[in-house]
């Protein structure tokens, strides 16, 4: 283990070391305290299952901080990226209190830089917070609106953004989720699509209703789910190819981790109505040759559409098959689900200014991923010095989720892109401080 914390809880001094994670019932332990340190979570269900799966390639620990009463007071968990072994995340942070969620921070943060205790070659980068992977949520919320997180959304006190700063942890890059009116948004992309229709680039839609996903979920007990109805399979295999070689995307994840955490997750949440999702989610696909062209998950919230993950081949991402998809989604959740307004799930400022022209006006959250700033000199894996606080910082600034509207703004036509010209050198500039020659990341699709 590390050199042990210290701590000081009412003026009283206490050294806590980290809980090592070398038996099962450790993680058990690790688990209850989690729940009891975030009544909130919209992910408890999750944490378990997460921590009782093997995820390929990963190095990871956690802690947990008491109090003189024995009592948690702050936890955390530190892990090497999956698909990067030369990245951390430090994740899985819950936190009564101030001091104690800095110190767990900086625990996990020394670990990471420290290779464990000689595990593994210290990491380059740590990038939080995230949950051991980026397919699930991830981030802190660090708007001031007062409108609710939803399920997909962070919830968590405001000091924790204070713990971040004062374990070391700048800004990497924001990320929004953007809420419109639905009739303005239907307005916005039938002024765009001028009566453009699938059928005219042979495409058609196919509801996840019409499929068998609950089968899908559970493909072993279901010898005979046949390749169409296998939706699990069909979103996990376009996921691969629709986002291999992003930034932060962990191609380590298998198909079985994703059907047995990712979707599971997002039909275990109460606050989705899992039979909107059924029904407001499709596959895009070419009738012609069978193939799936790309996926749109989205589901009811409240009186929200939200519009969570939307992913189609290159070979249509410059065509309007995009809007068209979203359009009808729109359309479907204001008459049969009496939506009044949608939600462009965790996109970035390209994304969300895009969003904003073609459906007007939008309330934002407003997310951040953190990325640590070391305040000496860390060597890495080949001997050679990191970058200097500065340049890690910049290198950062590119290790950024593709975002739904990232995937998809690519789909706008050419004359949609030359009324946008002026807009997004705009936003070019806005993200000049984002770019680096020398970046290697990958990133995240999720559901």
């Amino acid at each position: 283990m590390l050199t042990n914390l210290g701590y000081s809880h009412n003026n009283k001094e206490r050294i806590v070391a980290p809980l090592p994670m070398s038996a099962v019932y450790n993680k058990q332990q690790f688990i209850s305290q989690f729940v009891s340190l975030h009544q909130q979570s919209t992910q408890l269900v999750l944490v378990s299952q997460l921590l009782s799966t093997p995820l390929p390639g990963i190095n990871c620990e956690y802690w947990i901080i008491y109090d003189d009463l024995n009592q948690p007071v702050a936890c955390a968990g530190a892990n090497t990226v999956m698909s990067d072994p030369s990245v951390g995340y430090v994740g899985l942070f819950e936190a009564k209190e101030q001091q104690a969620g800095t110190a767990v921070l900086r625990a996990a943060t020394e670990w990471l830089r420290r290779g464990g205790v000689s595990q593994f070659e210290p990491v380059r980068q740590i990038l939080g917070p995230v949950n051991l992977t980026t397919w699930l949520q991830y981030r802190l919320r660090v708007d001031t609106d007062k409108t609710p997180s939803m399920s997909f959304e962070p919830r968590h006190p405001e000091f924790y953004q204070e713990c971040f700063a004062q374990a070391g942890y700048v800004k990497a890059v924001d990320y929004y989720t953007t809420f419109f009116e639905i009739n303005q948004m239907i307005a916005g992309f039938e002024r765009y699509l001028k009566g453009a229709t699938l059928e005219s680039y042979g495409m058609a839609l196919q509801p996840w209703n019409t499929l068998d996903f609950p089968a899908s979920l559970n493909p072993d007990r279901n010898p005979d789910l046949s390749p169409q109805d296998n939706v699990a399979k069909r979103v996990y295999d376009l996921s691969i190819v629709l986002f291999r070689g992003k930034e932060l995307f962990d191609e380590g994840l298998s198909r079985e981790n994703h059907r047995q955490i990712v979707l599971n997750d997002m039909i275990s949440r109460p606050e989705v109505d899992n039979a909107s999702l059924l029904d407001l989610s499709w596959f895009i696909v070419e009738p012609s040759t069978g193939e799936d062209i790309g996926y749109l998950a989205a589901w009811k919230e409240g009186d929200t559409l939200v519009l969570k993950t939307v992913g189609f081949v290159p070979k249509v991402r410059k065509s309007k098959v995009y809007a068209i998809a979203l359009l009808e989604t729109i359309k479907r959740a204001r008459t049969a689900w009496g939506c009044i307004r949608a939600a462009g799930a965790l996109m970035n400022e390209n994304s969300s200014a895009i969003s904003e022209y073609l459906s007007g006006p939008a309330t934002r959250h407003t997310y951040r991923l953190y990325v640590h700033q070391p305040t000496t000199t860390v060597r890495d894996h080949d001997g050679d010095a990191n970058e200097t606080n500065n340049k890690m910082n910049e290198h950062a600034q590119t290790t950024a989720t593709a975002t739904t509207s990232q995937k998809t703004s690519a789909s706008l036509t050419s004359s949609a892109n030359d009324q946008l010209k002026q807009q997004q050198l705009r936003l070019a500039h806005m993200n000049q401080r984002m770019k680096h020659p020398r970046s290697q990341g990958r990133p995240m699709a999720r559901l």
